[in-house]
């Protein structure tokens, strides 16, 4: 049987998710003002909460404090004038890693709150309210640092082995864009930074 998180991460499950919110925004009365202000608030909450979840957790990887050393090759990155930059060797700890990861989260989280404010300020827009409130909760709870410091997951071999492995909404990643942990890429890195 799959786990939890195989299921809630499934694509299907998102789509079903949001047909059935979708269904249930229809039945209730938003064109009432006490209900928009509850709907207001309910998110400003729950947003609030979800950040203060990631805050917690980062206390959490914090007081952890793993140690064991992490040693990766971040790949080339696209400058604006569309050269490419070196590949960077990267040596940090497994909590550095982690601690960088939530802050990363914490800022596409205050991204999403801008752009679901924006889209209900300007254009009145209501259901993605209610769907971004109950949102925040699954995505903090299935993000990978969740899965492995709340819920225990195995880091070993997987999705959830550091580094993590560069994810696109429709999976469309080449390999070259991911993080090298192989010996002959690291050593290869070495070797540039030295000639620098």
């Amino acid at each position: 049987m799959p786990s939890l998180s195989t299921i809630v991460n499934h694509p299907l499950f998102n789509v079903v998710f949001f047909m059935v919110i979708r269904q249930f925004t229809k039945k209730l009365p938003l064109d009432d003002p006490l209900w928009l202000w509850n709907l207001r608030a309910f998110f400003v909450i729950c947003q609030t909460l979800a950040i203060g979840l990631q805050y917690w957790l980062m206390w959490r990887v914090v007081k952890k404090n793993d140690q064991t050393q992490l040693r990766y090759v971040e790949p080339a990155k696209q400058q604006w004038d569309g050269t490419e930059a070196p590949e960077e060797l990267v040596v940090t700890t497994h909590k550095d890693y982690d601690v960088a990861e939530i802050k990363k989260a914490i800022r596409q989280s205050m991204t999403g709150i801008l752009m679901i404010g924006f889209m209900h300020l300007q254009f009145k827009f209501v259901q993605p309210l209610i769907i971004q409130s109950i949102l925040a909760f699954k995505n903090f709870f299935m993000t990978k640092e969740a899965r492995i410091h709340i819920w225990g997951e195995s880091t070993t071999s997987g999705p959830l082995r550091r580094p993590f492995r560069v994810e696109a909404p429709f999976g469309i990643v080449s390999e070259a864009k991911q993080p090298k942990t192989d010996k002959a890429s690291i050593k290869r890195a070495e070797k540039a930074m030295k000639a620098e």
